[in-house]
């Protein structure tokens, strides 16, 4: 029953009516609210221009101006939404010493007053100056390091270097921040079984520079070829340096194995003349064994190691 009453009521064409009465009233009140001229003072957050080219502003985010402004009501709500900002100009600085910039109100007055429509009128900005910390600008050229894991299927690998292109990455800003910058790092980027050529661009890691640090590079690219390979094993002889003078030797073995990987492209060019193994008698262990070492190798093979790491020797007269 009291239902019924409820929905009759909303049916009703006087209380459609009032409700429509109801609206129009508040909207009145408000346009007339907003309409009235208020004088009220809010916090700018700054944001100075036209720095001289070879400085740069290490302060900035901290910096604020109070101004006290008169205008209607309409323009005052939209600085409930969003913080205001203002541009300041540094050109005209009061004065620059100790690394540090003064900037005037009065003097700037005009850049600030542009800003703001017609039917705004600034009372007051406070404080009348504000002081930059600058620094000069610098340039640095810091490695870029390639966070990657990058494993090959059985068999494949690669003769590149793995780098990135380019390697180096040129930073401008404070000398301060930049001497504290040794690298920057590349996103981090994970691959299993590669059996194919890679090619990828990789974003690099900027978020943690300081922002007064500007780069116009912001990813490298990281390409590897990849190839087939093979491993083989060869029998070199053993050269012994630093042997005393009026003194020789006899040791065994007289040769080693060695064991390397190459692409299948090179295989046919490796030979046992590109490789050098040699023992020196200063750094005899014990005065029993020597230690070999390889010496020379092509550049075109990978994970070249000796399989036989003493060499037993003997001194005769």
């Amino acid at each position: 029953m009291l239902k019924s009453k409820i929905l009759g009521l909303f049916k009703s064409k006087k209380l459609n009516m009032f409700l429509l009465f109801l609206i129009l009233a508040f909207s009145i009140l408000i346009l007339t609210k907003l309409s009235k001229t208020y004088t009220a003072t809010i916090a700018f957050k700054v944001h100075a221009k036209h720095v001289n080219d070879t400085h740069v502003i290490v302060n900035s985010n901290a910096t604020n101006l109070n101004i006290t402004l008169e205008t209607f009501g309409f323009k005052w709500v939209k600085y409930a939404f969003k913080r205001p900002e203002l541009d300041i100009s540094l050109k005209n600085e009061i004065s620059k010493q100790d690394s540090t910039i003064v900037w005037s109100a009065s003097k700037d007055f005009s850049t600030i007053n542009n800003q703001f429509d017609k039917d705004v009128k600034i009372i007051s900005i406070q404080p009348e100056t504000l002081v930059f910390k600058f620094d000069i600008n610098a340039v640095k050229y810091v490695p870029i390091k390639l966070d990657a894991n990058i494993q090959y299927a059985q068999g494949y690998n690669t003769l590149d270097e793995v780098k990135t292109n380019p390697d180096s990455i040129k930073l401008i800003g404070p000398s301060s921040v930049l001497n504290q910058i040794k690298h920057i790092q590349t996103q981090k980027i994970s691959l299993e079984s590669v059996k194919n050529n890679i090619n990828q661009n990789l974003l690099l890691k900027l978020d943690s520079l300081n922002r007064t640090v500007k780069t116009d590079l912001d990813r490298v690219n990281l390409s590897i070829k990849v190839s087939k390979f093979s491993e083989d094993i060869v029998s070199l002889p053993i050269e012994i340096i630093n042997i005393p003078n009026g003194k020789s030797i006899n040791y065994f073995p007289k040769q080693v194995s060695l064991s390397y990987t190459t692409s299948l492209e090179n295989y046919k060019n490796i030979t046992n003349q590109d490789f050098k193994v040699v023992c020196n008698f200063e750094e005899a262990i014990d005065n029993s064994y020597l230690t070999p070492y390889i010496v020379k190798q092509p550049k075109d093979v990978k994970n070249a190691r000796l399989l036989q790491q003493k060499i037993e020797f003997i001194i005769t007269e």
